[in-house]
């Protein structure tokens, strides 16, 4: 959301607003720092202390983040620093011209740094880590590389440093922490791309191993509701996912095959995505017939659970083809998929190779055995199956089986594969024109017949398509709300303006009566503001007196209906 300073209070909830300006005025708004042009670090103190980050252009908060809990779109220490800038920092709202400070924060820390001797520095740090022992932590987690050769261990120890760092007492990484621990690891993480960059390939390897190892274990004592621990894991998957494409010497290549052997055989990552993507790596990297049977022996290993779905499973067909292709023996990776086809990717796979090679008995055979196959336990995938059907029915020209397949998808589901109006123009195109009328009320009973949530879309496009007006309305008025109301406009406004107008009215009615909150005001009021556009200004300004009578005693909804 873009935040006008000038005029945020009446962009921002009203509760919100109002913590948010007890917090401004309780002083609890301080250290504000600015960052760079227009940039603004502003701590707040609520339930703890928190950083609020604000980018300015203009009048206009272009962005803003709190490291506080809250989950809604703005929260009340936001509200609070946007209360701070507008009036105690900026001095013409609009123009953002500033009024004559101190240098900040950063600044005087910068200069300090230029200016303070070694041993002054030397000094303050030691005072500092006797003092505070968290900050102790993450001054020797930052720099424990200097103590030590380079290994995989010592990045390890790194990473449990600075994961002791941003723990509580009792080992939990709290929201607020997790996003600083997740910054100190990404600090981590470009350190092992650099040195993917300078060709230090085992520094870079050692890095990713280190952090990918330690961060998994996190996870499972943090709130990491933001899915930036997770994220760290990811970059250093993908640092490792490079390394495979580098030209490594043999013996660096050896250590890494072992790695991804050994985080699989000791479920590093298990019951995470990550752990069968260390078998993919190690298929990318492999090269020797033993290093092959090693893998295989691996996924030997697992067996079917018996269920219909077995990700697990799946996951090890999946692999256990690559190592076939791995050999570019094309012939026998075929002959493994349709012995598998319980794995729907080679189904999928070899219809396609079918389709492409015209073979279109070869590809109706597979598509109907999945369809006959899956059709309780998986529907999504039997109708995958049947979308194959009709793309081999349409390019045999085979006039029965499209109709029969196009009618299927628009009653059943439409919008999986095509939008329906895709399947509409086929049945139209096949249909002769006589039969037409009665095949469409065939298709509306059909339609009917589904209890699903969208059967109103459904009939409201045909409808629309065919332009029967008059029925389009008679189906609104049977399942009105605001959004159809609006999204029959374009069509119904011509000649159903007053019938639209009068949907809006009763809805308004109910809705007023059902609901309290400004929010809801603005939303009854925004409708009343689509009356007047249909010609209806007249039964517009009668519902607002209507309104003002019936609710005089909400304050916010008189503001409200005073806007229309």
């Amino acid at each position: 959301m873009k935040i006008k300073i000038s005029e945020f209070e009446n962009q921002i909830n009203g509760a919100i607003l109002s913590r948010g300006l007890d917090y401004y005025k309780k002083g609890y708004v301080s250290d504000v720092d600015e960052t760079g042009e227009g940039e603004y670090e502003i701590m707040v103190e609520g339930s703890e202390l928190y950083t609020v980050n604000l980018s300015i252009r203009g009048d206009v908060v272009s962005d803003y983040e709190c490291d506080c809990p809250y989950d809604g779109s703005i929260c009340k220490h936001t509200v609070a620093a946007l209360y701070y800038l507008k009036n105690d920092i900026l001095a013409s709202v609009g123009t953002t011209k500033k009024k004559p400070k101190e240098k900040s924060a950063t600044q005087q820390m910068d200069k300090l740094l230029e200016d303070l001797s070694h041993e002054d520095l030397k000094i303050f740090i030691r005072n500092a880590c006797a003092n505070d022992s968290k900050f102790k932590q993450l001054f020797v987690a930052k720099h424990i590389h200097v103590l030590s050769p380079v290994s995989k261990e010592l990045y390890t120890k790194q990473a449990q440093a600075l994961i002791k760092t941003y723990s509580g007492r009792h080992g939990f990484v709290d929201y607020s922490e997790a996003k600083r621990l997740a910054r100190a690891v990404g600090e981590m993480i470009e350190e092992a791309k650099a040195s993917l960059d300078k060709g230090q390939y085992r520094i870079a390897m050692f890095i990713a191993l280190a952090v990918a190892e330690e961060m998994v274990q996190v996870l499972n004592y943090a709130d990491d509701s933001n899915g930036e621990l997770g994220g760290c894991i990811e970059d250093a998957f993908e640092v490792l996912e490079k390394l495979t494409e580098k030209e490594l010497d043999e013996a660096l290549r050896d250590e890494l095959f072992g790695h991804f052997l050994r985080l699989f055989e000791k479920d590093v990552f298990k019951s995470w995505e990550w752990h069968f993507d260390t078998l993919w790596l190690a298929i990318d990297i492999l090269k020797t017939p033993p290093e092959r049977a090693r893998i295989k022996t691996i996924l030997d290993k697992i067996k079917p659970n018996g269920k219909n779905w077995d990700w697990d499973y799946e996951q090890a067909q999946n692999l256990m083809l690559a190592l076939i292709q791995k050999t570019g023996d094309e012939s026998s990776a075929t002959l493994y998929m349709e012995q598998n086809l319980s794995n729907p990717d080679f189904r999928t796979q070899l219809i396609e190779a079918a389709l492409d090679a015209k073979d279109y008995y070869k590809a109706t055979m597979m598509a109907e055995e999945g369809v006959a196959k899956d059709e309780k336990e998986s529907p999504g995938l039997a109708s995958k199956w049947r979308n194959y059907l009709l793309i081999i029915a349409r390019e045999t020209k085979d006039r029965e089986n499209t109709i029969r397949l196009a009618r299927y998808f628009f009653v059943h589901s439409g919008g999986q594969f095509h939008p329906s109006r895709y399947y509409y123009d086929i049945l139209k195109e096949l249909i002769p024109k006589e039969q037409w009328a009665d095949y469409l009320e065939n298709l509306i009973i059909g339609i009917k017949g589904k209890d699903t949530w969208d059967n109103y879309s459904r009939i409201s496009q045909l409808f629309i398509w065919e332009e029967y007006w008059d029925r389009l309305l008679e189906l609104l008025r049977q399942h009105v709300s605001f959004e159809r109301i609006a999204e029959a406009e374009p069509y119904l406004s011509g000649s159903y303006s007053n019938e639209l107008a009068t949907l809006y009215k009763e809805r308004i009615l109910i809705y007023m009566k059902n609901n309290m909150g400004r929010s809801y005001y603005q939303t009854a009021c925004h409708y009343i503001g689509r009356m007047k556009k249909l010609g209806a200004k007249a039964m517009a300004d009668s519902l607002v007196l209507e309104l003002k009578s019936k609710y005089s005693n909400r304050r916010a909804l008189m503001e409200e209906l005073g806007k229309v």
